[in-house]
């Protein structure tokens, strides 16, 4: 992993989700990343949940300072949907370690200047270009450059992780994330963005958190803190029951969002390549597609790196070591 003089500035939107969890904690802690603020949006669960999560998972890793908006409570065009059948009911199930969110951040998060002017204003401040990251629905990209098309040019990397290659997860070809608000993933594929990265199921559908990789976490970051590890591994577990019962992954979940904060800081571990690739917003069976042109058909300019491989050893190592650092400053 290359070493940097500065951080990396970051701003995150996500739907906590136990991934989305994880990609906190990555982007909290990573050496090389200097996290701005999250915002939130409706997707695992109502945007009323996902953001006390967030809330909640920042205050579990001694980062209550770093701002949390409240965004998007639905789709631009579509039916609300959740996924509750994954995340729980919560959003965050599996454990009673998480810290309860604190209500005067929550009502701070839902109040002001709406979510896109938030964003905006700190890419804007910011003395160097933005990585902007997306791990849920992208509602909020999509009015933040439709509303302030300007900040695309202070955006250095957009990566979200969303859409599929091949199959889908939440149809036969739609992935969840992009299935939710396909509208706006086309709106966001065609905002401009210098250098937009996909990390697809194909990529992440690799990452799983095996028996092996619990026990390293359990090995690396219980001997820090014994509260913290148990929290982080309780929400994984109930993660790894979810996909079980639904998907049939006996191995372990994949742990798909931490993926897309791991491609800015390291880019050179995934394997890409630059295509076009466009969102299907019918109403048939291929409604939230990602249609990647790996041949070269489309007369259309190339706009996205698709990513199909990542380095895992690389990636478990810096999200453990992420674990670590945080459960060194944990109240739990």
């Amino acid at each position: 992993m290359s070493t940097r003089v500065s951080r990396i500035p970051m701003w995150v939107d996500c739907d906590p989700g136990h991934d989305d969890a994880m990609a906190i904690i990555l982007a909290a802690y990573h050496p090389e990343i200097n996290l701005l603020g999250i915002s939130t949006v409706s997707g695992n669960q109502s945007v009323q949940k996902t953001t006390a999560n967030a809330i909640s998972m920042l205050e579990s890793i001694g980062r209550t300072e770093i701002p949390v908006v409240m965004g998007a409570s639905k789709p631009l065009l579509r039916f609300l949907q959740h996924d509750a059948e994954i995340h729980g009911e919560s959003g965050l199930d599996g454990t009673k370690l998480l810290p309860k969110c604190n209500q005067e951040l929550y009502e701070k998060s839902k109040q002001g200047k709406k979510a896109i002017t938030v964003i905006y204003e700190a890419i804007m401040a910011s003395s160097e270009p933005v990585s902007l990251i997306a791990l849920g629905t992208l509602t909020n990209i999509a009015l933040l450059v439709s509303v302030y098309p300007e900040v695309v040019k202070k955006v250095k990397v957009f990566s979200f992780m969303g859409g599929a290659i091949s199959v889908g997860n939440r149809s036969a070809v739609a992935e969840f994330n992009i299935m939710c608000d396909p509208e706006a993933a086309q709106i966001v594929m065609n905002a401009g963005f210098e250098h937009m990265a996909m990390v697809p199921l194909d990529v992440t559908h690799t990452a799983l958190v095996t028996p092996t990789v619990l026990e390293m976490i359990k090995s690396r970051v219980g001997k820090v803190n014994a509260n913290f590890s148990t929290m982080v591994c309780e929400l994984l577990m109930f993660f790894r029951d979810s996909y079980k019962n639904t998907f049939g992954f006996n191995e372990g979940p994949p742990l798909h969002d931490p993926l897309a904060v791991f491609y800015v800081v390291a880019r050179e571990a995934f394997e890409e390549k630059l295509m076009r690739v466009d969102v299907e917003c019918g109403e048939g069976m291929c409604a939230g597609q990602t249609v990647c042109d790996i041949w070269n058909y489309s007369a259309k300019p190339k706009n996205c790196y698709v990513t199909s491989k990542v380095d895992l050893e690389k990636f478990w190592n810096a999200l453990v070591d992420s674990m670590a650092k945080a459960a060194t400053v944990s109240p739990l």
